[in-house]
């Protein structure tokens, strides 16, 4: 009788990471792995929820979660596959191993090679598979020439990966675009060659680049083989392709397929696309890898060298290739792991940085809160993405060991703090970030007002030349018609009585105003602030390196504070005599139209007044009735009604330069408010000295 034999069960996969590039790329090949029965999506968890919610819909899965720690934690899961940057593929990485999972990170498939390595050796201890995805994109090509070579391999290699990304930042945490893209090809380059080889001579970027974006290496190995690798990630267009040469044949690896050539013959050409065969074959081999225990060709320890290499490359080496030595890590106390936990409201910004704390504390969503029926003691703290908006009173009620919030943003007005603030809860936000952004713009807006630069630019738009706009209407009648006298005048001995007649008349006839104000430098200048913070000390410091004098009206910060920022403490009245007036303090009710008529009558002649706080701190009639004027400049980004109405009358002063509230949100800022309040909630946690908004100083926040 013939033996019967059951069938292999199904390999329960979870996923975390539901972003753009898994749902396009790899979530459809693992739903044509379940489709055939290999599989089963057990669970995909993002901590933005709503990705995994919708992932689940979209591609059969049983579940999905906010909670990567509780995922990995359960015991129906065999298999992980992470889709983030590089430190969040090493620090779930290593959770997923210890819980005995089976391991698929996409690249960068750690932050170093040592990570790499660790991950390696901990799967290897734990009998588990750990593979990456470097999509080798031309898999079938390249799997028939290293089968054509043999044994006796290929003596000489060409290995070209170029994209177009000049002045992007590389991405998915990686230190550079080698380790973020370019990887793929010096991955394939030593896959075809047998390892790493044993001389490198690099050489990276062009001199005036802040982060070098190309890349270039020589290689030889111990066999006396040679190769060349070329990652220009500032090119214009993408190309990857590979060639290898022996005696008298040459095969040629592009988008298309394999090119084979012989002692300069016509050439053979097999048509083996590049689409999708990498990504299928990667998800193939490691669930065959799981069934038969045996090493897949992109196992970690196979290509985490091609992260060494990339690492001596991005730092221009030359010498003998040596791999060094690692150790495993210890694993983290389980008590941090299993006890502490921080609630999260993302925004895409936070998932780089919070990725360092995977290691101490679990990370949870609100609706992750919601679901539980039963208080949580674990979660000590919570950070808010940009954009998010107060904890509802039914979580915080469920956070009974909640001891801090962070918020990446400045402002906290939309998070009800005095709420938290009764509760015990400490507050923190990313004023740092904040403040250099806002101190950069407001630094341009001093130069560029104060030159005058915004008229020029008015004045060359309508075909003049200078800084003074030229007049029209009745006023421009007027100036054409003064400009045209003063030559007879002159002749007759009455220019004097002409120009004291003219400037009398002027105001009564409102043609008074620039025309009498010269571009002037902003070394030597008087700045005068009102209000002093973060904002004004990171302006201040840029005004001292500009040799301007600093004056500061403040009704709350200490006068010392002010002298170690570069400022001298003054009167209201005479901070409104300086040359730049900037506005840098909170709105409240006390400072709401902080400056009225009185206030801006006291500026003089040829002030540019900025304003990169709040619109409101302006009470507008009366900055209206001042710019009409025509003797100051306003440089605006701030409006007490936002956005400003198209009809508005400031849109037609030419003595304004109007701006979006643009000073503090650029992408950048973002970014780096992110990683700041990050920063901050783990020193929190971990006791450092962190200063907190009290209540005394969130009554002087907008």
């Amino acid at each position: 009788m013939p033996v019967e034999t059951c069938a292999p069960r199904p390999v329960r996969v979870l996923v975390i990471g539901a972003g753009p590039a898994p749902e396009a790329i790899h979530l459809p090949v693992l739903a044509r792995l379940r489709d055939r029965g290999e599989i089963v999506l057990a669970l995909v968890c993002d901590i933005q929820r709503e990705r995994a919610a919708a992932a689940r819909r979209k591609f059969g899965f049983l579940q999905d979660s906010g909670d990567g720690v509780a995922a990995l934690e359960r015991t129906d899961i065999d298999a992980v596959y992470i889709f983030g940057s590089a430190q969040l593929h090493y620090e779930y990485g290593m959770l997923a191993l210890r819980k005995g999972k089976h391991l698929f990170v996409e690249k960068p498939i750690a932050p170093t090679y040592a990570q790499a390595r660790e991950l390696a050796e901990l799967a290897s201890a734990q009998g588990l598979i750990a593979a990456g995805g470097l999509n080798r994109r031309f898999a079938k090509s390249l799997a028939a020439v290293r089968a054509r070579a043999g044994r006796a391999g290929w003596r000489f290699a060409e290995a070209v990966f170029h994209k177009p990304e000049f002045r992007n930042p590389p991405s998915f945490g990686a230190r550079t675009w080698l380790g973020a893209n370019g990887i793929h090809g010096l991955d394939a380059l030593l896959f075809m060659m047998g390892g790493l080889p044993e001389q490198l001579t690099a050489h990276l970027g062009e001199t005036a680049e802040a982060q070098p974006g190309a890349f270039s290496a020589l290689m030889r190995w111990r066999d006396g083989a040679q190769g060349v690798f070329l990652c220009n990630n500032n090119a214009g267009s993408r190309r990857e392709e590979y060639v290898f040469h022996a005696p008298d044949e040459t095969c040629s690896v592009t988008g298309t397929g394999l090119t084979i050539e012989r002692k300069g013959r016509s050439a053979t050409t097999i048509t083996l696309p590049m689409q999708g065969d990498g990504y299928a074959a990667e998800h193939d081999a490691f669930f065959q890898s799981i069934r038969s225990g045996a090493e897949p060709l992109h196992s970690l320890a196979a290509i985490a060298p091609s992260l060494f290499l990339a690492e001596l490359i991005e730092n221009g080496f030359n010498g003998r290739v040596q791999l060094p030595q690692t150790q495993l890590r210890a694993a983290p106390p389980r008590r941090a792991l299993e006890e502490k936990s921080i609630l999260v409201v993302p925004s895409s910004e936070l998932q780089t940085p919070l990725a360092s704390l995977l290691s101490q504390y679990r990370l949870v969503t609100l609706e992750d809160v919601r679901e539980s029926a039963a208080e949580r003691p674990d979660i000590v703290a919570a950070i808010l993405g940009r954009g998010s908006s107060a904890l509802p009173a039914d979580i915080l009620d469920k956070l009974t060991h909640l001891a801090v919030v962070g918020v990446a943003a400045l402002s906290l007005a939309r998070h009800e703090p005095e709420a938290l603030l009764a509760r015990g809860i400490r507050l923190l936000n990313a004023s740092a970030a904040y403040a250099e952004s806002v101190a950069e713009f407001a630094f341009g807006l001093a130069i560029l007002g104060r030159r005058r630069a915004f008229l020029s630019h008015d004045v060359m738009r309508a075909g003049g030349w200078g800084t003074v706009p030229e007049a029209t209407g009745f006023k421009g009648m007027l100036y054409r018609a003064a400009r045209g006298l003063r030559p007879p005048m002159k002749a007759a001995g009455l220019e004097t009585f002409f120009l004291r007649l003219w400037k009398a008349a002027s105001p009564i006839l409102g043609i008074a105003g620039q025309s009498t104000v010269r571009p002037r430098d902003l070394q030597g200048a008087t700045v005068g602030l009102v209000g002093w913070g973060e904002n004004a000390r990171a302006f201040a410091e840029r005004l001292g390196h500009a040799q301007a004098r600093i004056l500061v009206y403040s009704e709350n910060a200490a006068e010392d504070d002010i002298r170690r920022g570069g400022g001298v403490p003054v009167s209201l009245n005479e901070v409104l005599a300086a040359d730049i007036v900037s506005l840098h303090r909170g709105l409240t009710e006390s400072t709401r139209h902080c400056l009225g008529t009185g206030e801006l009558a006291k500026l003089r002649p040829g002030t540019v007044l900025i304003n990169v706080a709040r619109g409101a701190l302006i009470e507008p009639n009366a900055l209206l009735a001042r710019l009409k004027r025509g003797d100051i400049f306003a440089c605006l980004d701030t409006y007490e009604e936002e956005p400003l109405v198209a009809s508005h009358p400031l849109r037609s002063l030419p003595n304004v330069f109007l701006t979006s509230h643009i000073a503090g949100g650029s992408p950048d800022n973002y970014a780096a408010a992110a990683v700041e309040v990050v920063r901050k909630v783990a020193a929190y946690l971990g006791n450092d000295v962190t200063e907190s908004i009290s209540a005394e100083r969130l009554r002087t926040m907008s």
